[in-house]
């Protein structure tokens, strides 16, 4: 998919905004220690965006959304999948 059509694509654009506003609030209510444990995770700026989608600050930037799945995301759903499987039973 291009940035132009996933701009273009609402259906698209909507759902991932709604899975990154997950992220972001998934983030907020991980335990301060596996935070501090994790410190290649920006825990803080997954719950700001988070904050700023949901509440709509400035509108919504296509690019930043763009840019956040296809370089961001990829470097740490990895870290953040193997963190869900060490600590899944807690």
């Amino acid at each position: 998919m291009t940035f132009e059509s996933f701009r273009a694509d609402d259906r698209t654009f909507s759902a991932v905004i709604r899975k990154i506003e997950i992220i972001g609030e998934a983030a907020k209510s991980i335990k301060p220690e596996i935070q501090a444990s994790n410190p290649d995770i920006p825990w803080s700026v997954l719950a700001r965006m988070r904050d700023k989608l949901i509440h709509g600050y400035f509108g919504i930037d296509a690019d930043i959304i763009w840019k956040t799945v296809n370089n961001d995301l990829p470097e740490i759903l990895p870290v953040i999948s193997s963190l869900c499987d060490k600590y899944k039973d807690n």
